[in-house]
């Protein structure tokens, strides 16, 4: 196995993506924290915003664009580019290093490709880039416009092990609450079926992600809502929370 080659790959068609078969195997940065939005709704704000000139594109649910179906969507679109991107600029701080999307050179710490934290970042960040075109096909095949792909600043070539680990956490951890949500602004049930089912898929790699922290840095955090927190359910985010919180974070 090859430690240096770790990279998540994307393909050209829309919904499929792979990763090397050689690499298969929390946001702290240089400004004030960005996140405090989730503060108060249990969310850790570990997410901080980064660079100056980072500058905020969908501050609010009516910059989405679109109506109806194509508008709820392309939110969900928007968080799904977003932890693409993440997980992929993750890789890079974990493994062996690497330049994103804005040209920014990010170091990398060189853990193991069989580390725990890499094995994860590489196989739910597939799955996150699966998510991602597949609403773009999505909202392509209603004829609506799709959001645009946007850059990210996350700080990311400043974090520690622990520090990327956790950002991925409050990532998931967030898209739970933010699809719970959307739920309301879903019109026809085929889709908000599917966003049900990607719900189920964050919240598994919350968990897991919750896990890995447990196991690596002897943390105590609990993979579920617990007995006596709201009832053992996940909280839902409004729509401007969370587009408050991530839009710092995109460039252009």
């Amino acid at each position: 196995m090859n430690p240096q080659d770790t990279t998540i790959q994307e393909t050209d068609g829309p919904g499929v993506a792979q990763a090397s078969e050689d690499g298969r195997r929390g946001f702290l940065s240089r400004a004030v924290v960005a996140f405090g939005a989730l503060a108060g709704l249990g969310v850790a704000s570990s997410m901080t915003q980064t660079a100056l000139g980072v500058s905020p594109r969908l501050r609010y649910y009516r910059d989405i664009p679109g109506t109806s179906d194509i508008k709820v969507l392309n939110y969900a679109l928007a968080l799904e580019d977003l932890e693409a991107d993440l997980y992929r600029q993750a890789l890079m701080r974990l493994t062996l290093g690497g330049t994103n999307a804005l040209g920014r050179r990010i170091p990398g710490l060189g853990i193991s490709s069989s580390a725990p934290d890499v094995e994860y970042t590489v196989d739910f960040g597939r799955i996150e880039i699966e998510h991602r075109d597949f609403l773009r096909g999505a909202i392509t095949s209603l004829g609506g416009p799709v959001i645009p792909t946007f850059k990210y600043d996350f700080g990311m070539e400043n974090l520690t092990r622990k520090q990327v680990v956790e950002l991925i956490y409050t990532a998931e951890r967030t898209g739970v609450g933010a699809y719970l949500g959307a739920i309301k602004f879903f019109p026809r049930l085929r889709f908000l079926q599917i966003a049900g089912a990607i719900q189920g898929t964050e919240a598994r790699h919350t968990a897991v992600i919750a896990g890995v922290l447990n196991f690596l840095f002897d943390q105590t955090i609990q993979v579920a809502p617990g007995p006596n927190v709201n009832n053992g359910i996940d909280q839902p985010i409004n729509p401007e929370d969370v587009l408050a919180a991530i839009s710092p974070f995109i460039v252009i």
